[in-house]
């Protein structure tokens, strides 16, 4: 275990990710880290859909070839890397796109004639820490497959505990009370920032009193989903017209507000695009004639 000096002569031990697993009678020669970054498009768009461990199972046939174990991250923010597991590294199969869901996204690297699909089966190894346990990958951040003996610093493992749990984008059902707490308590509720920033999309407020909708929607360029239910959390209104009226008369009101999510995009998508569904959504619902839209 190294050590860094801090201000003022204060040290502290570095913990490196590979002293987790001492004494596992690991080759870390024959392991190989990966790191997805959610700011790549095809990256995003698979981890909302649920297919993230899909696509880091397609690979050029050379890549896990000599390997025992792939150790699978995800970048969210700068250099980090948020556990997501240990795998175990088995055959190989031709890689054919018509066996995999219409919705999967490959990058421009998978190809039927260059790439084959691994059989990476998930251990129970640090299971426990998956979207707890964040590392530095460094600077080589480009490189998004290293070598095992790559040493990573141990940056920091998040409370275990939290009360509201992130189960998919499709079931997500917050009151303001809830989604106050949530923006307000970060540490413990890391997860929901994270998805949350990971897309954009089209979000739907209901007030509850009366049954009316206001569609609205967050593009990358806000923060996606995250950054616009943030303002929520803070101003009660998020500046719309009409709820904000409902604001002004009784400071209160938005404790009948209910949020929920109606479709998700790629952080990167054109926020037009996003903006097209908006309107999309509202005419189905009426939401400018009955509701609490008003354009």
């Amino acid at each position: 275990m190294d050590r860094i000096s801090l201000k003022h002569g204060e040290e502290r031990d570095i913990m490196k990710f590979q002293e987790l697993l001492a004494g596992k009678q690991i080759n870390w020669d024959r392991v190989k880290l990966i790191r997805h970054n959610l700011t790549k498009e095809e990256v995003a768009a698979n981890y909302e859909r649920g297919y993230l461990e899909l696509y880091q199972s397609v690979q050029n046939h050379a890549r896990f070839r000599n390997c025992d174990m792939v150790i699978s991250f995800l970048g969210t923010e700068g250099t980090n890397g948020v556990f997501r597991g240990c795998y175990r590294v088995g055959d190989s199969k031709p890689y054919i796109r018509a066996q995999f869901p219409e919705d999967f996204t490959p990058d421009s690297g998978m190809a039927e004639d260059k790439s084959v699909v691994y059989e990476l089966v998930k251990t129970d190894l640090l299971a426990d820490m998956k979207d707890r346990l964040v590392i530095d990958w460094g600077k080589g951040t480009i490189n998004w497959c290293q070598n095992g003996t790559t040493e990573k610093e141990l940056l920091e493992i998040r409370p275990t505990v939290s009360e509201i749990s992130f189960t998919s984008y499709d079931k997500v059902l917050l009151s303001f009370e809830t989604l106050h707490k949530i923006v307000y308590n970060k540490a413990a509720y890391k997860e929901w920032e994270e998805k949350l920033s990971a897309v954009a999309g089209v979000y739907l407020i209901t007030d509850t009193k009366t049954g009316k909708h206001y569609v609205g929607s967050a593009s990358g360029e806000q923060g996606g989903i995250w950054g616009r239910w943030s303002e929520y959390a803070r101003t009660k209104h998020g500046g719309n017209k009409r709820l904000k009226e409902l604001i002004t008369a009784d400071a209160n009101y938005c404790n009948n507000f209910q949020y929920s999510i109606l479709e998700v995009f790629p952080i990167k998508r054109d926020k037009h695009e996003v903006l097209e569904y908006e309107q999309l959504y509202k005419k189905k619902l009426w939401s400018i004639q009955f509701g609490l839209n008003d354009n």
